[in-house]
This record gives C-alpha cells, sequence and structure tokens, in this order.
C-alpha cells in the first residue's frame, strides 16, 4: 500500500490514497487532492468554497505489468471574484491535461514508442501492455508534438 502512496506522490505531492483495488489484469487507486482550496484559472483568485464533486478516471504507467487507473476526485469550486468571466472552475492537476484520459509521463512514453514505427504497430505493442489507444489517436498525438 505504502509502495501505491509514492506513485501517486510522484505524480503531485498533494495527492492522498483513499482506496486502491487490485484485479487480475489492472489497478485502480482512487485518490483525492490533499489541498483545500484551488486557484481560479481564469482570474487566478483562490477559493475553498466547493461546489461538486466528480470522479475522473484516467490511465498511468503500468505496475508490475498490470495497467493502472487513477480515480481522482476533481472538486468544481465557486469563483469569489466578482470581475471573473467564470463563475465555477474545476480544479486543475499538473499531471495530465485538462481533457485528458492518460497522465503526461504515460503520453510520453506512447510517444517515444511511436515515434520510430507505424501507427497500427504502435498500437498493438501499446495495447499489449500499457493502455488500450487506437492508432487514429496515437497519429494525433504525434502529430500535436511536431513528429513526421
Amino acid at each position: 500500500m505504502r509502495e501505491l502512496e509514492e506513485l501517486l506522490r510522484s505524480l503531485d505531492g498533494d495527492l492522498v490514497l483513499i482506496e486502491s483495488r487490485v484485479y487480475e489484469d489492472r489497478i485502480e487507486l482512487h485518490a483525492k487532492m490533499g489541498r483545500e482550496e484551488a486557484v481560479c484559472p481564469y482570474c487566478g483568485a483562490r477559493s475553498k468554497s466547493v461546489h461538486t464533486i466528480y470522479l475522473k478516471a484516467f490511465s498511468d504507467l503500468p505496475v508490475q505489468s498490470k495497467q493502472l487507473t487513477i480515480v481522482l476526485q476533481r472538486r468544481v469550486f465557486f469563483c469569489k471574484n466578482s470581475e471573473c468571466e467564470k463563475s465555477k472552475f474545476a480544479e486543475r492537476f499538473s499531471f495530465v491535461d485538462d481533457y485528458g484520459r492518460r497522465t503526461k509521463r504515460l503520453n510520453e512514453r506512447i510517444i517515444e514508442l511511436a515515434a520510430n514505427m507505424s501507427a497500427l504497430k504502435a498500437e498493438g505493442i501499446v495495447s499489449n501492455g500499457l493502455t488500450e489507444i487506437s492508432d487514429d489517436t496515437i497519429l494525433r498525438m504525434l502529430k500535436k508534438t511536431g513528429y513526421k
């Protein structure tokens, strides 16, 4: 259990492990952020006022040949700045893109593997150990990073 907590903290030191579930082919880590407040990405104001909490799941690098899914409690805060263009905002995480389904380090690993082979071949390799992904997604990732 301690190793899984350290794994989470390698993504962000404020992550708190709530529960871990180990299955035959995958591991699920349920977590939340330990800090009480978040910064509005639109105006920079700090807020402790939570509107809602929802679950956000994303994939990370495998552990012991098992796919790793992190299920994170993502909070939506009220922005207390009356001049801000948004009244609510979701907390952001540095280790995953806003609408991402994979951690940045997993994306980097996929790009590293796919850079020197066809997308179909990369799909087979990545889907056989890292995470489920399509060749089209791999092509979009390579195009976004500037690989040709």
